[in-house]
């Protein structure tokens, strides 16, 4: 896998395990953990994309909130991030993340009396659904749950 795959996996298990983390966090982390197992196939099958991303400088900071660019490394993912959704039964038949089977199956319901989640979902959803980029969406949700 490449370094930014297991930047994510490792991550996730890291937020999981952290101590004093609200549920909606912990759901946040172990529903991109899953998301980022499921979609191994998908690395496989766009291993040419995710070697462009990874080499691409602009890309290399995915975690980042400030320091990665939205606009031209989404399109490289495209096609791995639509993958995984469909791997995690994500993805509606209109080529859209269903967002109610990610808030209650992926995230079990954990986040929906989270009024930090409830305030940042809109605009995390408007800022990575373009490209169905969901490690973005995970990103950009865990900055605004503690």
């Amino acid at each position: 896998m490449t370094r930014a795959l297991m930047l994510l996996i490792a991550a996730a298990a890291a937020a999981s395990s952290a101590a004093g983390v609200s549920p909606c966090r912990e759901a946040m982390a172990e529903g991109n953990d899953v998301i980022a197992t499921a979609s191994y196939t998908c690395y496989e099958q766009h291993r040419d994309d995710w070697d462009k991303f990874s080499s691409n400088s602009k890309c290399t900071n995915i975690t980042s909130l400030t320091r990665y660019d939205a606009a031209t490394c989404d399109p490289i993912l495209f096609k791995y991030s639509k993958c995984s959704l469909q791997v995690t039964k994500l993805l509606k038949p209109n080529n859209t993340m269903d967002h109610k089977a990610f808030q209650t199956i992926t995230l079990k319901n954990k986040c929906s009396t989270d009024a930090n989640f409830a305030k940042a979902y809109p605009k995390c959803k408007r800022t990575t659904m373009k490209y169905l980029n969901v490690i973005r969406l995970f990103v950009c949700l865990k900055a605004a749950v503690p």
